[in-house]
């Protein structure tokens, strides 16, 4: 019976720790249900090895992956998709793992665990899931070495060897294709999204909390290079959505804007700048109040906001032009003077009261905005991450009369719909506010924790004007950046309280990385492709002569390849065991006794010690030690000291 210390030489073993290494990624993107099955099964097959009675029949098997795929298809509703079909994937080869006992099943689970490797790519791209799964293929080449060297013993360090070894030769192949292969549209590795995996970002709508919330996350929502020198923190207003709609206590976009003839007037030079924007299964885009010059396949709405032609699933570049001095809709039209005064009837009494009440007070829109930011600026409001619940159907009443201590989206929220009760028109707008300037690059990164409300206020003679009431009551949110407008109190997020001193640095230089490798790995498109073989070629490169440099790359790196791994064997490339045997065959040789081509190990000894009596028990000795270093055990210093030394004494007297 087989004991456990002996399991890590079991085959099954070495199946089983590869396929686990593969599956562990997927978990988090699992059911609870099936987090707690798999690892069940893969101790199940673990402790069948050791009993394999165990082992479940046929009808068992059954029994277990019919209810499971029914659950699966009730969970997600599909089999079908990235994670529906990664999930079951995942159950099948674990069941398939339950009845494998041959050489062949365990073959053809580590080939399924190469595309296992595959699906991993499906969901991330970052530099640690490359890495990982780098180690992972390592260790699934070690187990096929493990699982074909038969009787011959091969240490662990000779399979890790071997096994880097051989990934280390596949990488020139690996670089060729990357770089060469012609790019399709899309992303280099890409699903339809299902909607069972969501993405942290911003919302289409905004109630309390509901930003404060994003704020917990460090997640990139997008890199921005520019141009020329980059404009103010304060300038830095990513705008992404407008809510014209409110029942009360969630803003919405609500109906289309309607508006026939919207209009831009720019007062400055346009800002050019390129964004690089991570998925977010929208059609959202950013863009610095207030763009002007868009790409071509991008849609320009009334609302003076961007969306592609398709939802965002994988990173996505291009390059807008912004004025930061504008006008927009000096005319308003009819239907946003609808739009932007409509409150829900009896919603917030006191503040809609309120309202009222200024506009009877001041004569003039602009009056009333300016006493509204100083009334947050010098009444007793605060700034602050974690806000009080203002449960209920009046949630902007009890902000600004109970309290008062809230974060963007509340201030945001208040004051439009002061501006709202009195008479003003006003909208909210979602985006990012600031980024953070890598010293190193220059890329601005800007992150959920950037996330923001404001609102827009229609004046005349100015058009819609942006007015951030978050600005009054903490400006440094807008001149600095979150961290420095949160009081000393203030209970930050882990990203926020790690980000200072070495660790900023070194934040700063994973971030370069990150961004290298996103800009020229995972954004290495046809665009970039071409940009490239135009540098090295300094002309336009069409298909047919990219795919014929291709296969003639191709053929040369495999040629290259060959030559090293089948060049005739030199003295240094050979094992110290045939290095000895070599110098043991020379010395014989200059006896007069030469080792034929034809001839074995075994019958040279014999003719050596026919023609050699009296050294005959040496070289049997010399050539056993060959053999068993050779064609059995590879590593035994000992035995290579005793045969160096025996070769060393070795008088080969014929008498």
């Amino acid at each position: 019976m087989l004991h456990l210390k002996n399991i890590p030489q079991h085959p099954v073993f070495w199946v089983i720790v590869p396929l686990a290494m593969v599956l562990i990624p997927h978990l988090p993107r699992l059911p609870v249900w099936m987090i707690i099955l798999l690892p069940l099964l893969f101790g199940w097959r673990l402790l069948a090895i050791v009993k394999p009675r165990l082992l479940p029949g046929k009808i068992l098997l059954f029994l277990i992956i019919f209810p499971a795929v029914i659950i699966l298809l009730f969970h997600y509703g599909t089999l079908l998709g990235k994670t529906a079909g990664t999930a079951l994937l995942s159950l099948l080869l674990a069941i398939k793992l339950l009845e494998s006992t041959q050489k062949r099943d365990y073959m053809l689970l580590i080939a399924l665990s190469f595309f296992i490797i595959v699906t991993n790519f499906l969901f991330s791209q970052t530099i640690p899931t490359v890495v990982f799964m780098l180690i992972s293929a390592i260790v699934l080449i070690m187990s096929l070495i493990f699982i074909n060297q038969g009787d011959a013993p091969v240490s662990f360090r000779s399979r890790l060897k071997m096994s880097s070894l051989m990934l280390v030769q596949a990488l020139p192949m690996m670089l060729i294709l990357f770089v060469l292969f012609p790019r399709i549209p899309g992303p280099l590795w890409s699903l339809p999204e299902d909607s069972s995996s969501p993405r942290t970002g911003l919302s289409d709508t905004m109630s309390p909390g509901s930003i404060s919330e994003l704020i917990q996350s460090n997640e990139i929502a997008f890199r921005v290079q520019f141009k020329s020198e980059a404009p103010a923190q304060n300038s830095l207003y990513w705008r992404a959505l407008v809510l014209w709609y409110f029942d009360g206590k969630t803003w919405e976009h609500g109906k289309p804007n309607l508006n026939p003839t919207p209009t831009l007037e720019g007062f400055d030079t346009p800002l050019s700048y390129t964004i690089t924007l991570e998925p977010h299964d929208k059609k959202w885009l950013f863009a610095l109040d207030m763009p002007s010059e868009i790409p071509e396949n991008v849609s320009y709405t009334n609302n003076f906001l961007l969306r592609s032609e398709s939802d965002i699933h994988s990173l996505y570049q291009y390059t807008v032009s912004s004025f930061l001095d504008y006008r927009i809709e000096q005319q308003l039209s009819a239907w946003e003077r609808s739009a932007g005064l409509k409150l829900p009837e009896g919603a917030n009494p006191r503040t809609v009261a309120l309202g009222q009440q200024w506009r009877r007070q001041f004569k003039q829109p602009r009056d009333i905005v300016q006493h509204a930011l100083e009334n947050f600026n010098q009444q007793n409001f605060f700034y602050t991450l974690q806000p009080p619940a203002t449960p209920g159907f009046d949630p902007v009443d009890q902000f600004l009369f109970t309290t008062r201590r809230g974060f963007c989206e509340h201030y945001a929220s208040s004051f439009t719909v002061l501006m709202r009760a009195a008479g003003i028109p006003a909208r909210i707008v979602l985006g990012y506010q600031g980024g953070t300037q890598n010293p190193l690059n220059n890329f601005y990164s800007v992150t959920q924790s950037d996330a923001h409300a404001w609102s827009e206020v229609w004046l005349e003679q100015e058009g819609w004007v942006r007015i951030d009431p978050t600005a009054a009551i903490a400006p440094n949110r807008i001149e600095q950046n979150l961290n420095a407008a949160l009081a000393a109190t203030e209970n930050r997020p882990f990203h926020m309280r790690m980000n200072s001193g070495m660790l900023k640095q070194l934040k700063f230089y994973w971030d370069a990385i990150d961004n290298s490798w996103k800009q020229w790995v995972i954004g290495y498109d046809s665009k970039l492709q071409n940009q490239l073989l135009n540098t090295i070629f300094n002309r336009d490169i069409d298909y047919v002569e990219l795919i014929l440099f291709l296969i003639t790359t191709l053929a040369v790196i495999t040629l290259i390849i060959a030559l090293f791994i089948f060049r005739p064997f030199s003295r240094n490339s050979l094992d110290p065991i045939q290095r000895l045997y070599g110098r043991f065959c020379k010395k014989l040789a200059r006896k007069g006794l030469i080792r034929q081509d034809y001839e074995g190990p075994l019958d040279f000894a014999c003719r050596a010690g026919s023609e050699f009596p009296a050294d005959k028990n040496t070289i049997n000795l010399i050539t056993a030690i060959y053999i068993n270093q050779r064609y059995r055990s590879r590593e035994n210093t000992k035995q290579l000291n005793n045969m160096k030394q025996m070769i060393k004494k070795l008088r080969l007297s014929a008498s």
